[in-house]
């Protein structure tokens, strides 16, 4: 399988600060109109040259971890990307993901990244920050319809507990405010290993909210289907290597600037020239002290990144090259 053939197979955008002091628009992270369109195997053959498939650089056989355990939507996005001919390894946790790409156990990790109702998930960027010597190499882009499931015989108005992802929970909070306000809300590890403790629970009371393929998965009854309520509601994805991508031509580059926060628009200008704009940006504290962050970047560049522009930017004080890839929407 050739790499077209797989193909085929704290939210604070600091906006009001930005919008004051920025000479160009700034995009919607990711919401389906700022993501690049997903690439048909058509398309992907009759691409320029300059722009390479998202997975261009992808073995045909690799390993890859991702957030399980199975039934998540991480291994969704996971098989979205690389295709079924793969050695997919679900881990309990991002760091854990991580961890494997940095030390050479895996070639690749799937991480979220953002969720469209629920933001940035920050857990999971600070663990990206954390681990040393990985780049960003692909992202997905993924619909989302969480589902509220529960043992076969329950009742919706049974139900006093449920269980999710705490983005999960956060995408479903009206709907639980208007049909379950008494039910009390357990955050767990992912959507997947909430209906897998319904499951083994054994509890009429409980239910989860993941997946649709949950349910069938670990054998539970759909009580209400998705419960976000948005068709809005998509989470993007990194791919994550330790090997970055090296041909030119990709259309997203994410970088990592270390900043006050009062010296960001003034980068940010420097950096967004001519075709190459801004995306969306995340601050995370660096821990020495108030007003000082590590920002995550990314940026897009009309007909894809050279080599010069990269270089560029790289040469921008407190800018850390990350990687630069492009995307495929499910």
């Amino acid at each position: 399988m050739n790499a077209t053939s797989r193909h085929s197979g704290s939210r604070r955008l600091l906006a009001g600060l930005l919008a004051a002091t920025l000479t160009f628009p700034l995009a919607a992270c990711a919401q389906g109109e700022a993501a690049a369109p997903a690439t048909t195997a058509a398309s992907t053959q009759a691409a320029p040259a300059s722009q390479p498939a998202p997975t261009a650089e992808i073995a045909d056989v690799t390993s890859v971890a991702y957030l399980g355990p199975t039934g998540t939507y991480t291994e969704e996005a996971t098989k979205l990307f690389f295709g079924n001919n793969d050695q997919l390894q679900p881990q309990k946790t991002v760091a854990d993901a991580l961890a494997l790409v940095a030390d050479g156990s895996v070639a690749y990790a799937v991480i979220p990244q953002e969720n469209a109702l629920g933001g940035p998930t920050v857990d999971y960027i600070d663990a990206l920050l954390a681990t040393q010597g990985v780049s960003v190499v692909g992202e997905v882009i993924l619909p989302i319809r969480q589902t509220l499931m529960a043992l076969p015989g329950a009742d919706l108005s049974q139900i006093t507990t449920v269980y999710s992802h705490k983005q999960g929970l956060a995408q479903s909070a009206k709907w639980l405010d208007e049909h379950l306000a008494s039910a009390k809300r357990v955050e767990k590890s992912s959507t997947a290993a909430a209906a897998q403790e319904v499951a083994e629970g054994g509890d009429l009371t409980v239910a989860a909210i993941a997946a649709p393929g949950a349910a069938e998965l670990y054998g539970l009854q759909v009580l209400q289907e998705n419960v976000s309520q948005s068709e809005a509601n998509k989470t993007r994805f990194y791919v994550v290597s330790r090997e970055a991508n090296k041909l030119a031509g990709y259309d997203r580059a994410v970088f990592v600037i270390n900043a006050k926060a009062e010296e960001l628009p003034a980068l940010l200008n420097q950096a967004c020239t001519g075709d190459t704009k801004l995306v969306c940006v995340h601050d995370r504290p660096d821990g020495t002290g108030l007003g000082s962050y590590h920002f995550v970047a990314e940026l897009s560049m009309a007909g894809g990144f050279t080599e010069a522009e990269l270089a560029r930017l790289s040469a921008i004080p407190g800018f850390q090259y990350l990687g630069r890839y492009s995307c495929i929407e499910g």
